[in-house]
């Protein structure tokens, strides 16, 4: 499990509104995170260090350059293979959570499997394996709105590794919550990290944070370097 990524003058503009003009947030970023490693993208807000997850995770296309997922220059993929990528080999995890208010847990972190239209006889046994592995289970037919914010993230992350994705990407997971739940968080993620080595990209303005990584990229007016 895991992808090399490799982004060659990468590049990003968002263009003009009607309060402002064009603006450069990533420019001419040259990185190569390999398969299996864990990178913290860490800079003020700001930096573009949101805008390079987003590139990276195909959620954003670079106005220019070249983004190598493994052997796939995915600048140039269509909006079709873009979609499938990130359902199929990429996990998002993100500050706020984003779970499905009207789902259970158990729903929430099923959701991936049903996009891919895994067989329910499948999906049921997989579920109850990941919220055992995260200390959910007790809590599977409970809905968001009854959980404690780590119990939310934690969720968030079954989600985002239920379908076993090659990248993991995670933007300021720990934003929302206090510094002992954040901890508590950060060691799972090390801890899937370890168990299933897939890539991972983090986000992050902490020193604290950054510390749960293999190495850091500094993300400064659109250009990124490995520390």
């Amino acid at each position: 499990m895991g992808v090399t990524l490799r982004l060659e003058d990468i590049r990003h503009e968002y263009p003009p509104t009607e309060e402002s003009g064009a603006v450069q947030a990533l420019s001419e970023v040259d990185l190569q995170i390999d398969s299996g490693d864990f990178a913290v993208l860490m800079g003020p807000s700001g930096s573009g260090k949101s805008t390079l997850l987003n590139v990276i995770g195909a959620v954003d296309r670079p106005t220019g350059g070249t983004l190598h997922f493994g052997d796939r220059d995915i600048a140039a993929a269509d909006s079709r293979e873009l979609t499938l990528l990130r359902r199929k080999r990429i996990g998002f995890v993100f500050q706020f959570f984003h779970l499905i208010p009207t789902f259970t847990v158990r729903e929430n972190v099923a959701f991936p499997l049903h996009l891919l239209k895994e067989k329910a006889s499948d999906i049921a046994p997989r579920v109850a394996a990941i919220l055992a592995e995260i200390g959910l289970t007790e809590r599977a037919s409970h809905y968001p709105n009854e959980l404690s914010g780590g119990e939310m993230q934690r969720v968030a992350i079954a989600r985002a590794v239920i379908h076993e994705p090659d990248l993991i990407l995670a933007d300021e997971p720990t934003g929302n919550l206090d510094t002992k739940t954040g901890d508590t968080i950060l060691e799972l993620i090390r801890e899937i990290h370890l168990r299933r080595r897939p890539t991972i990209v983090m986000a992050t303005h902490s020193e604290r944070t950054a510390a749960y990584g293999d190495y850091v990229i500094d993300v400064l007016d659109g250009s990124a370097a490995r520390r």
